[in-house]
């Protein structure tokens, strides 16, 4: 059984559970992180990514690492863009201010850990650097803009370090609950976000909005492809990851299509 077949497996639907359809889905959850251990893999990334977070902490805490290694990833509104770009990837490893450590290895080894069991490795890598860079660079922007104090923001937080990998992990927890049907936790994810944002406006609230869309986005297109895993023959991670280029490939010139199809309506009135 591959993991389109365990993913769409309705038997996991009828395991006795009690009433609470979240407890089905963590079941869902718990089978397909099994049968990814049971064939040996590992979430590597996860825990190396984790390992990489904690080991910079402890540098910057004994003051081993120099001051210009630390800025290297001490990303703010108010640098260039060219510079801020430059300085996203390190900006993924510093701890966050307000998170404790642990908190911050926790979420890493946990989200990553499950996205590259589930998802594999290198989408989980793409949906966290779309979601890291993606909700970092719209928040600069909407800063910046004329309407920023429709957001909550102030001048003053175009100079606070914004850096962490809550916008990541947000991202790719989004995208593998919609990947594995847990649509009531992704439901409890999406209240929890846009509530959070709307009580406590600001930067973060922001990102992790952003985050949440791209993460939902990419376990909608990631499902859709799984589902057709099962009707192809080819069950290979070479013929997988072909039928995943090309389900992407039609979703997008369909989406061309229709936007192309609007702007010539458009034109014609």
């Amino acid at each position: 059984m591959n993991f389109a077949e365990v993913a769409n497996d309705s038997k996991i639907d009828r395991v006795t559970t009690p009433k609470s359809g979240l407890a089905r889905e963590f079941i869902r959850l718990w089978h397909l992180t099994r049968y990814r251990l049971a064939r040996g893999e590992r979430p590597w990334l996860g825990v190396a990514m984790a390992l990489a977070t904690c080991l910079v902490a402890i540098f910057l805490h004994f003051h081993i690492l120099r001051p210009e290694l630390w800025r290297s990833g001490d990303v703010y509104a108010a640098l260039p863009l060219p510079s801020e770009v430059a300085r996203l990837p390190i900006s993924f490893l510093l701890p966050t201010a307000y998170l404790p450590l642990w908190a911050a290895c926790v979420q890493l080894v946990v989200v990553i850990g499950l996205g590259e069991l589930i998802l594999g490795r290198w989408l989980t890598i793409v949906v966290a650097m779309v979601g890291h860079f993606g909700a970092t660079l719209i928040a600069r922007v909407l800063l910046e803009s004329v309407h920023s104090h429709l957001f909550g923001f102030m001048p003053v937080l175009l100079h606070g370090v914004d850096t962490g990998p809550s916008a990541a992990t947000t991202a790719v927890g989004a995208c593998l609950l919609i990947a594995v049907k847990m649509n009531r936790c992704a439901l409890l994810l999406i209240v929890s976000l846009v509530g959070a944002a709307i009580i406590t406006r600001g930067v973060d609230g922001v990102e992790h909005t952003t985050a949440l869309v791209i993460g939902l986005t990419a376990g909608v297109l990631d499902y859709l492809v799984i589902s057709r895993f099962s009707e192809t023959p080819d069950n290979s991670l070479k013929g997988q990851w072909s039928a995943r280029l090309n389900s992407f490939l039609r979703v997008a010139k369909s989406t061309l299509r229709v936007v192309g199809g609007v702007l010539v309506r458009t034109d014609s009135r």
